[in-house]
């Protein structure tokens, strides 16, 4: 058994997109720790298409599941050795956690966006809910400001459990700022706040497998979204994003992990985005660390995990890449309702 021999095996069990480099990203992850969670984050390979592949590597005889770890065996030792497989390094700069941006104006407001998050609604799973920690967000905002994004531009947020409209209209950055969510907790919250603080934020609640009103179609400059990870869904989101943009020049940001999403469907991701008028200008990974959301032990992966622990709130395994898009030509998207699932597909593991 080598490991072009068990990619081809775990392609077979699963029908998944998985190679030979996230075979060996995996055994790279294991060299550096033997928590199950810490090698879902390194590895970079989706959730259930790894937990496949770990167990078809303790049938290889290359890992061992015991007292709650896991473990290369002398074989897989060797294994690595032959294959020069090296541990998997984090390298992120000190200050900015690899996001390649700084706080700045942004810093100021980061108490009170803190203290105004503390009483947010807990993340549900009905609504494939996980939020963001509040620094992850608070760098959002930033990274929009350094790109032109959000001074003086109408601000879109389509689903905010995240509460980037609050953090936005902190600043007192946007024109306007405009929050869409299914969840009535959050829209209430949002409203609340808005109240409370003197925010220009319209907090409305919105499913957006509906149309979007026609009042915000070609409406703003800016929209931010963290999709569901379903191809669908993900698409969902981001179609209902560039439609509400006012033509070339407006710009779009989404989250996208590698926890539920491979390279294969980024691949089809991007396709979309290019035929609906977009192109990709930036991509920061690992952008965004996730607050470990109370239902981990519901999740559609929690039963194929090999090893079974529940991780803390301060251990964030589940991450994402920020993604900035531009419109150069009109949005080429259909503002149409949208039947059925959109949250889950085979390498959805957290619905």
């Amino acid at each position: 058994m080598d490991l072009g021999k068990l990619a081809e095996d775990v392609r077979a069990e699963t029908s998944l997109f998985f190679t030979e480099r996230d075979a060996g990203r995996i055994l790279a992850a294991a060299l550096t720790s033997e928590d199950i969670w810490r090698i879902i984050d390194l590895a970079d390979v989706p959730v259930m298409v790894l937990c496949s592949a770990l167990r078809a590597m303790e049938r290889a005889g290359w890992l061992n599941f015991s007292r709650g770890r896991v473990a290369l065996t002398p074989a897989g030792q060797e294994l690595v050795r032959e294959a020069g497989i090296a541990p998997a390094l984090e390298l992120h700069c000190g200050r900015c956690g690899g996001r390649g941006v700084e706080l700045g104006p942004v810093a100021r407001i980061a108490e009170k966006f803190r203290e105004i998050a503390a009483d947010r609604p807990e993340a549900i799973q009905d609504y494939d809910q996980g939020y963001v920690t509040e620094e992850s967000t608070l760098y959002r905002i930033a990274f929009m400001w350094s790109r032109g994004d959000l001074a003086g531009k109408e601000l879109l947020v389509l689903g905010d459990d995240d509460l980037v409209s609050l953090a936005a209209a902190l600043t007192g950055a946007p024109k306007r700022v405009v929050m869409l969510d299914i969840d009535e907790r959050l829209v209430e919250f949002v409203r609340e706040v808005a109240g409370r603080e003197g925010l220009r934020v319209e907090a409305l609640r919105h499913d957006l497998r509906e149309p979007l009103p026609e009042a915000l179609v070609s409406a703003f400059d800016t929209f931010f979204c963290d999709p569901t990870e379903s191809l669908r869904g993900f698409l969902a989101f981001a179609g209902r994003g560039i439609s509400a943009l006012k033509g070339p020049g407006a710009a779009g940001y989404m989250g996208l992990t590698r926890r539920e999403a491979s390279l294969a469907k980024w691949r089809a991701i991007q396709e979309e985005l290019l035929a609906y008028g977009a192109v990709l200008t930036d991509l920061r990974d690992d952008f965004h660390d996730y607050v470990n959301w109370p239902y981990i032990e519901s999740m559609r992966s929690w039963e194929h995990l090999p090893v079974k622990r529940v991780p803390g709130r301060d251990e964030p395994w589940y991450r994402s890449a920020l993604i900035r898009v531009e419109l150069v030509e009109p949005p080429a998207v259909k503002n149409v309702r949208l039947s059925g699932d959109i949250f889950t597909d085979p390498e959805a593991a957290t619905t």
